[in-house]
């Protein structure tokens, strides 16, 4: 107990300071930084992976046809066509990296000649007929058309409108959707926790006035069924975000004036591919204040909390150090393995 005390007073001491620190966090990058080390702290920019993919779509359709606002249609291009091959599809990534509109047929026969495409052919006309042609031609046009777009096919466009409607119509969750309150949408915030920046981007923001209450709800898309979120939650360390978000109430409450509304417990809103069936988890009290001291399993593996983290990343930041853990470069690169977890059997 003194151990963890004189940890914890350590943390403050750090981080309760009067130094500008000039680095922003948010749920995902604390994430990544937790599962992968300080090199998050650095990377630009998240993996995408297809669950992500079909949880933007997903967000992006359903804010569209709940407000109006085109966000999948400005983000999107339905597309299924696909990309020329060999030397013709080479050609191409040239053209598409060079210009920013279509060029002359004149234009692209010299991009020919000076990559030394097909230099076999000496007759113009020959080589002009390798590109001169509709599979060529009707790419490009596609290409430069939605250049600032995202590509999907019709598949992922069908999957994410199925769930999207599944979402809008299911007994569990359309009162979410149509309801009394003022709701609000993809709502962007900043906050201040322990002298670090965070920033996020709110999916839910319910005001019931009536009763003077406030829910806030994130929207989680997976390959799974619905009940197996909790292992997705722990993976993905999504406790983080339940509990950066929550942090968020005030600066809500500031921005919308509301005075003496209270907070209903954080939720996920959570559909998996394999079943459609939306669930509603709630994120307790208890799960908040173990996403910001840490926690441990009853299989005795620990995981760490938010405030630890913020030591580590402080650590990083004002050393800037970011190829091995904080532990590493304190410990001379020789560490202990954890043996907390094990028992030894009797003979």
């Amino acid at each position: 107990m003194k151990k963890q005390m004189k940890k914890e007073n350590n943390l403050n001491q750090i981080l309760n300071n009067d130094e500008k620190i000039d680095l922003t966090l948010s749920y995902s990058r604390l994430s990544d930084f937790d599962r992968n080390g300080p090199q998050a702290l650095i990377r630009k920019s998240d993996v995408e992976n297809k669950g992500i993919k079909h949880g933007s779509i997903v967000n992006d359709l359903l804010v569209e046809k709940l407000t109006g606002e085109p966000l999948f249609s400005n983000r999107y291009y339905i597309y299924d066509e696909n990309k020329p091959t060999a030397m013709l599809g080479q050609l191409c990534d040239i053209v598409l990296n060079n210009y920013d509109k279509l060029p002359s047929k004149e234009t692209i026969l010299k991009i020919v000649r000076n990559n030394a495409f097909w230099s076999n052919i000496t007759k113009e006309e020959t080589l002009i007929a390798k590109f001169d042609n509709n599979e060529f031609w009707e790419y490009l046009k596609i290409q430069f058309k939605i250049k600032d777009k995202l590509v999907i096919t019709f598949n992922e466009h069908l999957s994410a409108k199925n769930t999207v409607n599944t979402l809008l119509s299911h007994e569990y969750s359309k009162d979410i959707f149509y309801n009394d309150f003022e709701n609000y949408h993809e709502l962007p915030f900043e906050i201040e926790y322990k002298n670090f920046k965070f920033k996020g981007i709110l999916d839910i923001f319910q005001i019931d006035h009536k009763n003077k209450k406030v829910y806030m709800i994130d929207l989680k898309t997976g390959a799974g069924k619905s009940e197996t979120f909790l292992k997705s939650f722990i993976d993905y360390r999504y406790y983080y975000q339940g509990a950066i978000y929550r942090m968020a109430f005030k600066y809500f409450c500031d921005k919308f004036g509301l005075v003496d509304y209270t907070l209903e417990n954080f939720k996920f809103l959570f559909i998996g591919k394999s079943e459609n069936i939306p669930i509603i988890f709630e994120f307790t009290e208890k799960w908040n204040q173990a996403a910001i001291k840490g926690f441990k399993t009853k299989s005795g593996y620990f995981y760490t909390g938010i405030d630890e983290n913020l030591e580590k990343i402080y650590y990083h930041w004002k050393h800037n150090k970011y190829d091995f853990s904080k532990d590493v470069y304190e410990q001379n690169g020789c560490l202990i393995l954890d043996d907390n977890f094990i028992e030894v059997n009797e003979v």
